[in-house]
């Protein structure tokens, strides 16, 4: 069974359900995926999100990274890192 526990984390206290939902899909699919599974994970996350006109505050987006990344290998937490200092380069 998978680990909830960071479902008690204070930043999510006040989530709208419909992100937590999202959240607990894209931690139960992505679960012992490596990196190259998880980039489609949360493309296909954020899609869900924009459907229904929901963004991740900047501590739920976190959240979410930290409980993608915590089963990478060293090498593959180093290349999620490039690709999110990417990503946030073109906001």
């Amino acid at each position: 069974m998978a680990d909830t526990s960071w479902m008690n984390n204070p930043k999510l206290r006040n989530i709208d359900p419909r992100k937590l939902t999202i959240l607990l899909e894209i931690v139960k699919e992505a679960e012992g995926k490596p990196l190259d599974k998880l980039i489609p994970i949360i493309m296909n996350a954020n899609k869900k999100l924009q459907e229904q006109s929901l963004n991740l505050t900047k501590d739920e987006n976190e959240i979410m990274i930290d409980l993608l990344s915590k089963n990478l290998s060293p090498r593959e937490k180093m290349q999620f890192e490039m690709i999110k200092k990417m990503m946030a380069s073109r906001k």
